[in-house]
């Protein structure tokens, strides 16, 4: 699968932080990260099992229409895992 660059990820974060506004962005994303996309589906990481479906349920259009303005490919489906040590 295609990972995703940190530029990329901090991209995507920033047009979350836009689209949403600060104060839910800070409530729900924080420790988000976008790590890869591949045949249309994104795969990210939420900072807990619970904020994963919170995210899942509230936001995955909004990251959807984010990462396919920042990598420019079609986004079909995101799914959002729990977090996991990832070196950056």
């Amino acid at each position: 699968m295609p990972v995703l660059t940190d530029d990329e990820d901090l991209a995507i974060q920033a047009k979350l932080n836009f689209i949403l506004g600060a104060r839910t962005y800070d409530t729900y994303l924080q420790g988000f990260r976008c790590a890869e996309l591949s045949g249309g589906v994104v795969i990210t990481y939420a900072r807990s099992e619970y904020m994963a479906g919170v995210i899942s349920a509230k936001y995955s259009t909004q990251i959807a229409v984010a990462v396919e303005s920042i990598v420019r490919q079609p986004t079909a489906m995101v799914l959002i895992l729990p977090c996991r040590k990832q070196p950056r």
